[in-house]
């Protein structure tokens, strides 16, 4: 799927698009802030937490915000948009847009 996704990626740890730890200018980020979502039994959990951690660790000079969704896996807020958590996460998103 990587390879559809980002036809000339090498789909390996050593792609800046797929791994952020990769990427020598990542301290260079031009955005102020960044917020990331993981589910507690997403399969994706640990990559959503090393990002947070390797953007404070960057040098990077913005403000990370990790919101662990407790019991939740991947895409909950896909499979199932009207739970109530699925709604909390996205006014947590819209709230973090409308900030500015």
């Amino acid at each position: 799927m990587i390879q559809f996704l980002y036809p000339g990626s090498s789909g390996t740890d050593s792609d800046p698009k797929l791994n952020p730890k990769a990427d020598p200018d990542l301290d260079k980020m031009s955005c102020e802030k960044v917020l990331v979502f993981v589910g507690e039994k997403d399969w994706m959990k640990s990559r959503g937490v090393e990002y947070c951690e390797t953007l404070k660790n960057s040098g990077w000079k913005g403000n990370v915000e990790l919101v662990e969704n407790e019991g939740e896996k991947h895409v909950f807020y896909v499979l199932n948009p009207s739970r109530q958590k699925a709604l909390l996460l996205m006014q947590k998103l819209a709230s973090f847009v409308n900030q500015g």
